[in-house]
């Protein structure tokens, strides 16, 4: 589970955008990528403490949910935190973890450098600090104050900032994770009996998730919850049995491997709702699949590092047969599919080329078409490309694996 994500990357005719692998605008000229795309940023707001001062005109804490969205003229969709506020936000598609490199980032934007302390949380209660920003877009490496095993669904930010100016504090456009893995829920009622550990006999949402576990070949952790009635104990055990059912089914019906999966038994903690009101406790009882990459897929194939002839080291990402990646020094990217075990087909996408397309890939429109070629031991491959819907003829274009 140490290695870098695998990201969800598809052919833009046949896929949807929001789970590719994707670079996003940095709110100061350049581009970052995120291997899950838009499932990589915060979902929902937790708290927000607004800071004193603050902004003389607000924005609402949703701002800084979802994918880097801010314009500069005239200033809109970003949070301003306010001298010393408080955010606090949450994934809920996806979770955050240790990985090689940056795992952790926080876009603020404009042109003062408005710092804050960041924290992370399993839970919502118990927080990590994982340092402090330095303004713009920061990545902060979390390896230092975690396990590699461990999972956090929770940032908080708070302003470090100074007192003056239109917008005291940071103004946040986006969290996002780029450290992260897939998160399905499976909710206990409508897969298990009250009090029970067996499956009903509809595991139709189960055999869905699976399929997609199994397409990407990955490791998954499975935790088991449920609400607060009845004693610890029993409640630890019941999670206990409803996570190694759920593995059984995923290795007895899917044929996923069982050194695949880890099941981790969480009892009543962490409850996600109210455990006063029936329905949040409905919401407690529940089964969890977190997705990570197989690291040992990691060591061959097309995935990794290519030294390209003329464009610098483009970065190349896999999920099942899906493609995407992107140029380290310049935010160009690729995406498409492999067409067999040699042979990848989809589209590049630019900053900027010669010639400009009628419609637009991540909001720009100088793209085209794209047919890369590797090599039998994957050390090399040759592509061809075009400008927009042409035929990828252009023959210029080569790469060895670093």
């Amino acid at each position: 589970m140490k290695s870098f994500i695998t990201i969800i990357a598809v052919l833009i005719t046949s896929f949807s955008y929001s789970q590719i692998g994707r670079t996003y605008p940095d709110g100061h000229g350049k581009r970052v990528f995120f291997p899950y795309g838009d499932i990589s940023f915060a979902d929902e707001i937790v708290s927000f403490r607004v800071g004193n001062p603050e902004p003389i005109e607000g924005f609402g804490s949703k701002e800084a949910l979802g994918v880097p969205d801010s314009e500069v003229k005239p200033y809109k969709n970003f949070t301003s935190l306010g001298y010393g506020g408080q955010l606090i936000v949450k994934f809920t598609d996806n979770v955050l973890y240790d990985i090689a490199g940056p795992d952790l980032l926080i876009l603020e934007i404009g042109s003062k450098i408005e710092p804050v302390d960041a924290y992370i949380s399993k839970d919502g209660k118990d927080w990590i600090s994982v340092g402090k920003t330095g303004g713009g877009f920061s990545a902060l490496d979390i390896a230092d104050y975690v396990d590699k095993t461990d999972v956090f669904r929770y940032v908080k930010i708070v302003d470090k900032g100074k007192k003056s100016g239109r917008w005291p504090g940071a103004d946040i456009d986006a969290i996002g994770a780029i450290g992260s893995s897939m998160n399905f829920q499976l909710n206990a009622a409508v897969s298990f009996d009250t009090g029970k550990s067996t499956l009903k006999e509809d595991k139709s949402e189960l055999r869905e998730i699976a399929k997609k576990i199994k397409e990407l070949n990955s490791l998954v952790l499975i935790e088991g919850y449920t609400d607060n009635i009845g004693s610890a104990q029993s409640n630890m055990q019941l999670s206990k049995n409803r996570a190694d059912a759920v593995k059984n089914f995923l290795v007895e019906s899917a044929g996923i491997a069982s050194k695949r999966i880890e099941t981790k038994a969480l009892g009543e903690s962490n409850p996600v709702a109210d455990n006063s009101t029936e329905e949040g406790r409905e919401k407690n009882r529940r089964v969890e699949l977190i997705v990570f990459q197989n690291t040992e897929m990691e060591q061959k194939g097309v995935v990794g590092t290519w030294k390209t002839a003329k464009n610098g080291n483009l970065r190349i990402y896999k999920y099942g047969d899906k493609i995407a990646g992107w140029y380290e020094d310049d935010g160009g990217e690729i995406l498409g599919k492999m067409t067999d075990d040699h042979t990848m087909v989809g589209q590049w996408v630019e900053n900027g080329s010669a010639k400009k397309c009628d419609s637009e890939i991540y909001g720009r429109k100088n793209w085209g078409s794209l047919v890369i070629e590797f090599n039998e031991n994957f050390t090399e491959f040759q592509g061809k490309w075009g400008y927009c819907n042409e035929e990828a003829n252009k023959a210029d274009w080569s790469a060895k694996k670093k």
